[in-house]
């Protein structure tokens, strides 16, 4: 019997289908505040952490310093993260108060679309989905 191929079989793609209708999801319900879910899991990282070195920080979000330090522009721009140098090509990334504002703006808009998604899977299987991907810790 042949190995059975084809598009709809592939982990990745069906991974990056679910990852593009989550971001999308997130990005609508997040909109109001002009955030992305991206811009608003940094964020959100920085005010449980207070400061972070730009590579704990890239680790922690599974990205490339340099991609990483494009994605802080705006946020900087906007006045919500502050980064200084601490050593040669190390610095430390923190939430400025209006960061802080901000994070609280949308926390209520981030919950709405935690919401959103339980509706449209179930709660339970939401659940269970967040914990098997963080589980499964790949690449991690």
């Amino acid at each position: 019997m042949p190995t059975p191929t084809g598009p709809h079989l592939c982990y990745a793609l069906a991974a990056r289908q679910n990852a593009r209708h989550l971001s999308r999801l997130y990005d609508n319900h997040l909109a109001p505040a002009g955030l992305s879910v991206s811009q608003f899991s940094i964020l959100s990282l920085l005010e449980a952490y207070q400061s972070l070195k730009i590579t704990s920080l890239a680790e922690m979000l599974s990205m490339e310093r340099t991609t990483l330090v494009r994605a802080l522009k705006p946020l900087q721009a906007a006045g919500w993260v502050v980064a200084g140098r601490t050593s040669g090509r190390a610095f430390d990334v923190t939430l400025s108060p209006s960061g802080v504002a901000k994070v609280s703006e949308a926390v209520p808009l981030w919950e709405n679309a935690q919401a959103a998604i339980e509706r449209e899977v179930g709660q339970d299987r939401a659940v269970r989905m967040r914990d098997e991907i963080l589980e499964l810790n790949l690449g991690g």
